[in-house]
């Protein structure tokens, strides 16, 4: 196998498989990442029992089944409950209030663009049920997507132990003590009562909207550092046409809107506005 992943570099077998990463994700594999990929799609080699890599690129191309495995195998997952604090803070502060008093007669419709296994988008139903607890009259749904169809089927189990919830019960020990069940051999779990109004499926971002249903609040985090500019313009293109006007949208620390065109205007740093398609941005 290491003969072989020297010959993958010789042959630019790499870059085909950089392509086709490009084809099914929109991710953008950079040159130092190389060793990384085709780390990753050695393991699919071995499962397959397959030759080398070029057996590997025909067969991929060929079985819509391996594709999707390819997918899981080249996609970075990384998250926990309550990542980065001051988002939470925001929502639970200001966004829910805010929206609440502005519209309150509908249910509010959360969606979280790149759910992985899920810790965001139960960290979005604890966070939502908290306020429907003291607001009566309040409703909500969350919706979570991931191009990973093996990390959706986690989400839905919403079994989670170890570093993924130890974050957020040192925290938020009152509401990890209020809304998740468990113990720590087992793992922990939202209550039916949030369970219900959560709802995980694989959606690649960059295909057609099955449904065009609309959101009054998207986190897209951690996606767009991935993807170079053309791509970047046309996922948060994607993500405006399924807000609500006026719905906001919130990205990754280490990304910004700032070089990339859009119709949105900042709120905070990495918290961004819809506003409609060609209206002149000015920061609120």
């Amino acid at each position: 196998m290491e003969s072989d992943c020297s010959q993958l570099l010789e042959n630019g077998f790499t870059d085909e498989f950089i392509k086709l990463t490009h084809d099914f994700t929109g991710i953008t594999i950079k040159p130092e990442k190389r060793s990384m990929l085709e780390g990753r799609l050695r393991r699919r080699l071995r499962v397959l029992e397959l030759a080398d890599f070029t057996d590997y690129l025909s067969y991929v191309k060929k079985n819509q089944a391996e594709q999707e495995e390819f997918i899981n195998a080249v996609t970075t997952n990384e998250t926990y409950f309550y990542r980065t604090p001051r988002i939470w803070e925001y929502i639970s502060e200001q966004f829910l209030p805010q929206w609440h008093a502005r519209v309150g007669s509908r249910s509010l419709s959360v969606w979280s663009a790149a759910c992985s296994t899920g810790e965001e988008g139960h960290t979005l139903g604890i966070i939502l049920q908290s306020f429907k607890d003291k607001h009566t009259g309040f409703d909500y749904r969350v919706k979570g997507t991931d191009i990973d169809s093996s990390v959706v089927e986690k989400a839905r189990m919403g079994i989670y132990k170890g570093r993924a919830v130890q974050r957020f019960r040192e925290a938020k020990p009152e509401l990890f003590k209020q809304y998740l069940v468990g113990n720590d051999d087992a793992g922990y779990e939202v209550p039916p009562n949030i369970k219900s109004r959560l709802d995980f499926s694989a959606l690649n971002l960059f295909d057609e909207c099955r449904d065009m249903e609309k959101y009054d609040l998207v986190l897209l985090r951690n996606v767009l550092i991935y993807f170079v500019k053309e791509d970047q313009i046309a996922a948060v293109a994607a993500i405006h046409k399924r807000l609500h006007s006026g719905g906001v949208a919130i990205i990754g620390e280490s990304e910004s809107l700032n070089h990339v065109p859009c119709d949105f205007v900042p709120i905070l740093p990495t918290i961004y506005k819809a506003v409609p398609v060609g209206v002149e941005q000015q920061a609120v």
